[in-house]
C-alpha cells in the first residue's frame, strides 16, 4: 500500500513538472513577442512607462504572430477602462482602441475622433483580438447617436 501511495505521489509530481516545463517553453517562445508588443503599444501613450497590461495572448494569423490584450495606466482605480490593443509582430503601428462607451451625444468637434476609434475596433476584430460582431454592435450604437445630433444648429 505504501508503495502505491508513493507511486501515485511521484506520478502527480512528475505530471505537474511536465506541465510546468511545457508552460515555460510556451512562455519562452512568446515572451519576446509580448515584450515587443507591450513596448510598441505603450509608446502610443503620453507616459509609456506607466502602463499596465493584462489578458495578453499571442496567436497566429496569415503567417504572422499577433499579440492582443488590454492596457491601462498603472495604478488606475478599480473599474477603470482598459484599452484593447492588437500588434502584429514586426510592425511599428499597433492598434489601440480606447474602450470608451458611446455617449448619448457626440459634439461636432469630436466626430472624427469617434469615427477613427470605431475603425480601430474594426481592425482589432479583423486581427482576432475582439469577438466577431463587436465592431458591428459598437458601430450601430455610434451611428444611432450620430444620426440624432444637430449639425450647424439644424436637425
Amino acid at each position: 500500500m505504501k508503495n502505491v501511495i508513493i507511486l501515485g505521489v511521484s506520478l502527480c509530481l512528475g505530471l505537474s513538472g511536465m506541465a510546468y516545463a511545457a508552460q515555460a517553453a510556451r512562455q519562452g517562445t512568446t515572451a519576446p513577442i509580448v515584450a515587443e508588443a507591450e513596448r510598441h503599444v505603450a509608446a502610443t501613450q503620453p507616459e509609456p512607462g506607466a502602463m499596465a497590461f493584462r489578458n495578453v495572448v499571442v496567436h497566429g494569423m496569415d503567417g504572422a504572430s499577433v499579440v492582443c490584450g488590454e492596457m491601462a495606466a498603472r495604478g488606475a482605480p478599480a473599474g477603470s477602462v482598459y484599452m484593447k490593443f492588437g500588434y502584429v509582430q514586426g510592425q511599428d503601428d499597433p492598434v489601440v482602441f480606447s474602450g470608451r462607451d458611446v455617449p448619448q451625444k457626440v459634439s461636432f468637434n469630436e466626430v472624427n475622433s469617434w469615427l477613427n476609434d470605431s475603425i480601430k475596433l474594426e481592425d482589432l476584430e479583423e486581427m482576432g483580438c475582439v469577438p466577431k460582431g463587436t465592431y458591428h454592435s459598437y458601430n450601430e450604437r455610434l451611428n444611432r447617436v450620430m444620426s440624432q445630433r444637430k449639425q450647424f444648429g439644424v436637425n
